[in-house]
């Protein structure tokens, strides 16, 4: 079963990752990184995929990050199931970066759950990834 990798859209306009992937200078390879994972958010269910790649839900959240280790950064784009729409569907939430142990932005955890709580009132405001 294909399942839908959504991306939020902030605003209701601005592509939440793909701003992100701007700032922070992803590099080819790592975006190629992201892409392979989304593939498999695409084939699998969250419960299928190693937790080597996917970790969550967050303590106190719905809320799942993607673990991808680059050369020299190890990116974690936080994602959720649904909100809206088929439960095993995910929506790609908020860029992150994890430096020891913390976050960048160090907000990204609350950021992901207010566009979570937004695309439930605003099931417009996400666009396919």
């Amino acid at each position: 079963m294909n399942r839908e990798v959504w991306e939020f859209l902030m605003g209701g306009s601005r592509r939440v990752i793909d701003a992100w992937l701007k700032e922070e200078n992803i590099s080819p390879q790592e975006r190629a990184k992201l892409d392979f994972a989304v593939n498999q958010l695409r084939t699998l269910d969250l419960g299928l995929i190693s937790r080597k790649l996917v970790a969550g839900p967050l303590r106190g959240t719905k809320l799942y990050k993607l673990r991808l280790r680059c050369r020299n950064r190890e990116l974690r784009p936080l994602l959720c199931r649904g909100p809206i729409g088929p439960g095993h569907d995910c929506t790609l939430l908020q860029g992150a970066i994890e430096v020891g142990d913390k976050l960048k932005p160090r907000d990204a955890e609350e950021r992901a759950n207010e566009h979570r709580g937004t695309l439930i009132s605003r099931p417009t405001w996400r666009a396919p990834y």
